[in-house]
């Protein structure tokens, strides 16, 4: 997830209902025409038109008999609105679901288990990110699968490095602390970090190591925290902690956003920062002279320990089928149709990456090295804080309680994750 960033971030659309068959469908179905499903999602029109629009007609073309009604709703009306219509009895019949908000979805039953649909094989998950399938994963049921996905990369100015006697970019967190070092007392930051928002701890600027070092935040089941009890955790903080110590990072740290980073970035001001396929044209919009491959390159976030597989965060929407629907059966061949390999590279070609274990390794994605770093990290990648109804509370307290500590050096590492974990617990109990 991408907080205020967030590629599904998308405000000021009315809402509105595009029928995309040609013939009159009976609401209710019936033998009188085919039946009607709502397919309901929070992007606009250009994004729909290139992604969800071309599969929602290929499937009405390979399913006569059913019609699909889209109906796009603004981000920030999103949940609002169908938790409204599906408590009164109404609500679409498929739709997307922001992975922040399955646990919510689920506490209420807005959402049909996909298994039967799965174990008889309409649906395929053998394609999909395994980390990604299991934040659908509810009490046993896989109430929704991957829809989008990104992850985070390392942005790196191969000249200032190489002005400042690095040869290489990063590969482990020895030699990120090495690079960073190598910028204190310049005029240079050597290394950025955002934490402008309840997210960007867990999602931009640690994630990526915890995940990497295979730390958690929360169990597995989301029952719990164990930060301070995770020494991959503890790590990754103390890694961003001893970074800030250098003195080779932008002022202001403690509230620097993304978009400011990339402006640094972009005026070699800023030798290396995590980010997301987004940061590109931010970077390209404030200095169009600098050169992919020449200038700058983008690698895989740095590994604890020589050897080890790199990874990162993700997050990104999933799609589910919703429990009023008055037509399950269809409601599952259209969301195996959406999940299809080919349909999720289709979807994501002008929106983010496909959630498949390959999805860069097709056009345009494979023919931009750009990419190659995501491909490399995104197979691996996760969602940082195992979702949970009030995740967005346990963000919140993770940025609140470790900020201070890291940017400051104010306190053990350790005691603030303890401190965390006794917060954490008490929103999720």
């Amino acid at each position: 997830m991408r907080s205020r960033k967030t590629f599904a971030v998308l405000a000021g659309l009315s809402t509105v209902g595009i029928l995309i068959a040609g013939c009159s469908p009976a609401a209710d179905g019936g033998e009188d025409g085919p039946i009607t499903l709502t397919y309901v999602t929070s992007v606009e029109d250009a994004t729909l038109a290139a992604g969800e629009m071309p599969a929602i007609e290929a499937f009405e073309k390979a399913n006569p008999d059913i019609d699909v009604k889209v109906e796009q709703i603004p981000f920030g009306e999103y949940n609002t609105k169908i938790q409204t219509e599906m408590r009164g009895g109404g609500g679409p019949d498929v739709g997307r679901v922001n992975h922040t908000d399955i646990q919510t979805y689920a506490a209420a039953d807005f959402l049909l288990p996909l298994d039967d649909a799965i174990d008889d094989g309409t649906i395929d998950t053998e394609p999909l990110i395994p980390g990604l399938v299991e934040v659908g994963q509810v009490r046993d049921a896989q109430l929704t699968l991957p829809l989008t996905t990104d992850a985070r990369v390392l942005f790196v100015n191969t000249r200032l490095l190489t002005a400042n006697g690095i040869d290489a970019p990063p590969t482990t967190w020895d030699e990120l602390l090495t690079a960073v070092k190598a910028f204190a007392g310049t005029d240079v930051y050597g290394y950025g970090f955002p934490l402008d928002s309840d997210y960007s701890l867990s999602y931009e600027s640690a994630g990526p190591y915890i995940n990497t070092a295979g730390g958690a935040i929360l169990n597995e089941d989301g029952s719990a925290a164990v930060a301070a009890k995770d020494d991959a955790t503890v790590d990754a903080l103390q890694l961003l902690q001893d970074i800030v110590a250098t003195g080779a990072v932008p002022p202001g740290l403690d509230n620097l956003a993304g978009d400011a980073l990339a402006q640094l970035f972009a005026s070699d001001k800023l030798a290396m920062m995590l980010g997301g396929p987004w940061v590109r044209p931010q970077i390209e919009s404030y200095n169009d002279q600098l050169v992919y491959g020449e200038d700058w390159v983008t690698v895989p976030v740095p590994v604890q320990n020589d050897g080890d597989k790199s990874s990162s965060t993700a997050g990104g929407w999933q799609i589910g089928a919703f429990k009023n629907t008055d037509h399950p059966e269809a409601a599952m061949k259209l969301v195996a149709w959406m999940v299809q390999a080919e349909n999720l590279e289709n979807i994501n070609r002008e929106e983010a990456f496909p959630p498949t274990t390959d999805g860069l390794d097709v056009a345009p994605w494979s023919d931009d090295p750009f990419f190659d770093a995501f491909a490399e990290v995104l197979p691996n990648s996760r969602v940082p804080i195992t979702p949970v109804p009030r995740m967005a509370e346990v963000s919140a307290a993770f940025e609140n309680v470790l900020e201070p500590v890291i940017v400051k050096g104010s306190g053990s590492v350790e005691d603030a994750l303890g401190e965390f974990d006794s917060q954490a617990d008490a929103i999720i109990k």
